[in-house]
């Protein structure tokens, strides 16, 4: 897998992920669902979701926007089980995420939790190559974006629906900034951390 910067985006492999949590703070909140899609050019490779338990209540206001509750991730494994096994399918992949601090944010506190340190990987914030490929837009919420993009509809805040919605909206934006030839992966990075 090549992360050059020269390197034609479609010849990366990227892994665009997302996470549903008990609530909005890293701090205090963890996640409960695992999401994520690996894949080159326009063809997925292989797909991560998983339930956890995260050991402390979901907030009813989470629970609103995911649909999941405690009793759905009762007798998931424990949050713990799962971050390793998550950035285990990360690999050395490039990662995207949609606001991809938020989900860094989490990603960071769980591997802190676990005496670990962070991922390595470069990261893509489609929201923000999003506002790069299409400029002055009233909103650059990922469902927003889907909608005036014509992407494909989806399950809307699931872990697994919401990265591969943001695959889609990476591919989107790159096939929207190439119109002068094969964009280079420098050309879309946009170092979220």
């Amino acid at each position: 897998m090549s992360r050059d910067p020269a390197s034609p985006v479609d010849s990366v492999t990227f892994t665009a992920f997302d996470f549903e949590t008990t609530g909005l703070y890293p701090a205090t909140d963890r996640i409960v669902e695992f999401g994520a899609v690996r894949f080159t050019g326009a063809t997925v490779i292989e797909s991560f979701e998983r339930l956890a338990n995260p050991g402390i209540p979901i907030t009813q206001d989470a629970a609103v926007v995911s649909g999941i509750a405690d009793a759905d991730v009762a007798k998931a494994p424990p949050v713990e089980l799962v971050v390793p096994e998550f950035v285990s399918f990360l690999g050395d992949t490039v990662l995207l995420a949609h606001n991809a601090p938020f989900d860094l944010g989490f990603l960071r506190a769980a591997l802190q939790a676990l005496g670990h340190g962070e991922v390595g990987n470069p990261v893509i914030d489609t929201q923000v190559l999003a506002m790069k490929a299409f400029p002055r837009r009233k909103s650059y919420g990922l469902q927003n974006l889907a909608t005036e993009l014509g992407l494909p509809a989806n399950r809307a805040h699931r872990a697994l629906d919401d990265a591969t919605m943001c695959m889609r909206l990476f591919l989107r934006c790159v096939d929207e900034l190439s119109f002068m030839g094969n964009l280079e992966l420098r050309e879309v990075l946009t170092e979220a951390r």
